[in-house]
């Protein structure tokens, strides 16, 4: 298959225009994958599965999603500081 940046950038025009954060897009990605799979997903599993992000870049996106309304964090039923994410009312996949 031959690929040509022109399409990608006109691909990812759209995206811009919008103001959509390419990182949150990836942790999104990430939570849609586990959740197809009917995996509970932490605040861990992101930290440890994503990478090319530092912790406090992932933990500053999930704080955008979850002002957002795209996700909803909910303490673990042992421990309260384990934080289990869930789709928010404003999730669309």
């Amino acid at each position: 298959m031959k690929f040509k940046i022109s399409n990608l950038l006109e691909a990812l025009a759209p995206l811009k225009a919008k103001k959509v954060n390419f990182g949150e897009m990836i942790i999104l990605s990430f939570l849609t994958r586990e959740w197809l799979q009917n995996k509970k997903v932490m605040v861990n599993d992101v930290l440890d599965n994503i990478e090319r992000y530092s912790t406090a870049s992932i933990n500053r996106k999930l704080k955008n999603l979850k002002k957002s309304e795209v996700l909803l964090f909910s303490p673990g039923s042992d421990d309260e500081r384990v934080k289990i994410i869930s789709q928010g009312k404003n999730y669309a996949h």
